[in-house]
């Protein structure tokens, strides 16, 4: 038997290394590579082929047990409905590994701030003298942690709505959801459908493990609430709960009898209310899993974010710049404009997932950008939303868009690179993006 591997990027790449290593055979196809540009390590191997999109249709499948498909397949791909009509099934790389999987699992979903509560919780447990393995959207995986698996206390895996939709059995001991706003809406077709694929994170738990909500804007959580079997754990950065974590007075408290402060506001470096939310989640993994609240408060002073996210590039003449290519949709724009300090000018563009920015809307009108610069294949896109009272610049790429903003830009203040829309028109990926920005900072610095 074999199995079928859609795409070969990190997550197909580390698939196919897996199942060759235990010595079955892969069959691979993807959309965007060709057979010189495969690995050796792959493309040398007897039981691996390659074969085109365009000829797996006419290719004899009848050996393949199974098809692992990577994030990037859109659900309306050509050869999901091949696959169903030769009655293979489909699954996503997460579901696959958690069939191997012998240590706990710590899930976490949301449209924003997944990455940095993640790694977050990776470090406070790590600080904490724990054997972690970090990973799933966000960097390494999930398979990639069976090479040692003997060694894990506990994985903290990041879920896209992209990986979860795929998964039938995988469970996740804690399982916590931050937050909900329209995203991959071109990938799931509507709100609804992008909801059912992310609230599949609490779909295995059993009464004994752990669900974590996020209640500081009270609307998708009831839906949730009425099925859940596990514990719920709710948090909030407004309001006292008598159950959970909560903000108050600038502080997280852990709700009970004495209501006792774990850690100050004052010792978390990352910026934005945004970030107490995400905080609040971290805070309440870790002390789900038995770590005290000094080791909490320690592991989070240590903490300074991830590159990309909301990330303080210099000064230069009283002028901040900030990096935030990850921020690829406006909600996660909105997020931003927040949390750093006006006079903003407001880079935005790139490919846009969807067509309606009017949640930027608030934004615009609250005064505090100043001007906003739209780089980009949808900038004309992006425009239709800007008020003609605000300042605004159309350009074709984020060099220029940098340009004027160094020119316009007056001591005090921000630059923030916050795209709402992703990098595919001119870059591989916001991590490109986001390093191409800097140099562009560090040429205006210099």
């Amino acid at each position: 038997m074999s199995f079928l591997i859609l795409g070969l990027g990190k997550t197909g790449y580390a698939v196919a290394c897996y199942l060759l290593h235990r010595g079955e055979r892969v069959i691979a196809t993807d959309d965007h590579i060709s057979w010189e540009s495969i690995p050796g390590e792959l493309r040398n191997h007897s039981c691996f082929q390659f074969v085109p999109p365009s000829k797996l249709l006419s290719f004899d499948l009848s050996s393949v047990e199974e098809c692992i498909t990577s994030p990037g397949f859109p659900p309306h791909h050509v050869l999901f409905a091949f696959l169903a009509e030769k009655g293979i099934p489909v699954v996503s790389e997460i579901e696959f590994a958690t069939r191997f999987i012998t240590f706990p699992l710590i899930g976490v979903t949301g449209s924003c701030g997944k990455s940095t509560t993640v790694a977050l919780i990776g470090h406070i447990l790590r600080e904490a003298q724990l054997s972690v393995f970090v990973g799933g959207n966000f960097g390494t995986a999930l398979v990639e942690s069976l090479e040692a698996q003997g060694r894990w206390d506990w994985g903290v895996v990041e879920l896209s709505s992209f990986q979860l939709e795929r998964t039938i059995k995988a469970r996740f001991h804690i399982a916590a959801f931050l937050n909900l706003s329209p995203n991959h809406l071109d990938y799931h077709q509507t709100l609804e459908g992008y909801f059912r694929a992310k609230q599949k994170i609490f779909e295995n738990q059993r009464r004994d493990d752990i669900a974590i909500l996020n209640f500081t804007c009270p609307s998708w959580q009831a839906r949730l609430v009425k099925n859940l079997r596990a514990q719920i754990v709710p948090v909030t950065a407004s309001g006292r709960l008598r159950e959970g974590f909560y903000v108050r007075e600038k502080a997280i408290r852990e709700a009970g009898v004495s209501d006792r402060e774990i850690l100050s506001l004052g010792q978390c470096s990352l910026p934005g209310r945004h970030n107490w939310e995400n905080l609040l989640v971290a805070v309440a993994v870790a002390r789900t899993v038995g770590i005290d609240q000094g080791p909490i408060a320690q592991a989070v002073e240590s903490f300074h974010g991830l590159p990309h996210r909301l990330e303080w590039i210099g000064c230069v003449n009283g002028v901040h710049y900030f990096n935030d290519s990850k921020s690829t949709t406006p909600a996660a724009t909105k997020v931003a404009v927040e949390a750093v300090p006006g006079p903003v000018i407001l880079i935005l563009g790139g490919k846009a997932k969807i067509e309606d920015f009017s949640e930027l809307t608030g934004v615009f009108a609250s005064g505090k950008v100043k001007a906003v610069i739209i780089y980009g294949v949808s900038r004309l896109v992006v425009s239709r939303f800007v008020p003609s009272n605000l300042s605004m610049h159309l350009v074709s790429s984020l060099s220029e868009a940098v340009e004027i903003a160094k020119k316009i830009a007056q001591e005090g203040d921000t630059v923030l690179l916050s795209p709402a829309c992703t990098s595919w028109d001119q870059y591989k990926s916001f991590e490109e993006r986001g390093e191409h920005f800097r140099r562009l900072v560090h040429q205006v610095i210099v």
